[in-house]
């Protein structure tokens, strides 16, 4: 009840500036200035595949990519390689037809098999079709299979991604050396871009509220709390249960 009780107070108060994740010099410049670059009513290809234990993560980062996009009368056509992101992209597209009225519905090509295999026939079919290509990647299927087997298939198409913060380490060269454009990869990325964004007309697609960063922090130190009291009773335990030397 404690830890209910505190979380509840964490999320009602006002969240303190040296708490806030979103601040300025992040990526998130970037991925405004590749959107930018597309021009009006560009035809983006969508790779969905997220997976269920990291998408509420970056959720709020990609609808907001989402909606900017819409804003931008982008044409969007979704594809997952993965049954959970095709599972979540059903979710996603649904939620695009009930709350975007006024933009294009956007295109499905479904989900298809094969993973990375499939991502070859994949290029070779939507070859000089899209303007861009964003990947919302997980941990079985992310940007760095789009960089190995499809840009080298598409010449000059702008690469940009959205992934959980455990894939930092895998795109992090990728965006370094250029073969991703711009990528929201942290936390801070996603809540800086999302401070950024103008929604526009496309608002509802957003999410009604940033996370708490507050609830965050005291749930993570009773997590720590636990495991630290976890951790001793164990020691004690063993400690007591030990045999003593003979002697």
């Amino acid at each position: 009840m404690a830890l209910v009780a505190a979380l509840a107070v964490a999320t009602a108060v006002p969240q303190p500036d040296w708490l806030r994740l979103g601040t300025p010099g992040t990526d998130a410049d970037a991925m405004t200035e590749a959107l930018d670059t597309l021009g009006g009513a560009p035809s983006v290809l969508v790779g969905f595949d997220p997976d269920l234990g990291t998408y509420a993560e970056v959720r709020p980062t990609v609808r907001a990519l989402l909606g900017e996009l819409l804003e931008r009368q982008a044409a969007l056509t979704f594809v997952s390689l993965t049954a959970e992101g095709r599972a979540l992209a059903i979710a996603e597209l649904d939620r695009l037809e009930r709350l975007a009225t006024d933009a294009e519905a956007p295109g499905d090509l479904g989900f298809v098999a094969g993973a990375e295999a499939a991502l070859v026939d994949l290029a070779e079919s939507v070859s000089g079709q899209y303007d861009a290509i964003v990947v919302v990647g997980g941990n079985d299927l992310g940007p760095r299979s789009w960089v190995e087997q499809v840009v080298p298939r598409i010449d000059d198409v702008p690469l940009l991604a959205v992934t959980p913060v455990i894939l930092l380490p895998e795109v992090r060269p990728y965006l370094a050396n250029g073969q991703i454009d711009a990528g929201l990869v942290t936390p801070r990325d996603g809540a800086a871009y999302r401070a950024a964004v103008d929604p526009g007309g496309t608002a509802a697609l957003s999410e009604g509220h940033e996370p708490s960063t507050l609830a965050v922090l005291v749930g993570m130190l009773a997590a720590i709390a636990v495991l630290g009291y976890a951790l001793g009773d164990r020691v004690t335990t063993l400690t007591a249960t030990r045999p003593r030397d003979a002697g």
